[in-house]
């Protein structure tokens, strides 16, 4: 399944990049991110709980900061296991000065396999685009937080 799309945020570049590198405040803006424990260098073991028909449950599994270029780009990489089968992710994030903040783009996808699979491609998609759009709406109030701070 293709993940993409893009969000203006009203945040330089590298305050969003270090939002989005930070594991305490993926944990508080990511829904269902439970805990992130590093592992080595941009490295974590992540817990996460899903709440959402056959993906329900919690899931165990890995998250990887690849090729970072603070404050321009970084791929991320996610592995999870867990009661309703597993699920990766490959996505490259990019951040891009424009008037009034930064636009953040993702461009990647993920796969499915297992129970979760069965649940199909279009009610994942828009359970991904839920999560995203939450998460980004997320990110959007910690960035005028930390920079009213």
């Amino acid at each position: 399944m293709k993940l993409n799309g893009t969000k203006v945020i009203e945040a330089p570049p590298e305050v969003l990049y270090r939002l989005l590198t930070d594991p305490s405040v993926l944990v508080r803006t990511m829904p269902g991110l439970k805990s992130m424990e590093p592992e080595g260098e941009n490295r974590y073991r992540a817990e996460m709980e899903m709440g959402v028909a056959a993906i329900k449950g919690r899931y165990s599994g890995m998250m990887e900061i690849q090729d970072p270029v603070p404050g321009q780009s970084y791929r991320l990489l996610m592995e999870g296991q867990g009661p309703g089968g597993f699920v990766n992710v490959n996505i490259v994030v990019r951040f891009e000065p424009v008037e009034g903040g930064t636009q953040l783009s993702y461009d990647g996808e993920s796969q499915v396999g297992g129970t979760v699979a069965g649940v199909g491609q279009r009610m994942l998609g828009g359970v991904a685009n839920f999560i995203m759009n939450q998460f980004f709406s997320n990110i959007s109030k910690e960035s005028q937080q930390h920079q009213a701070g």
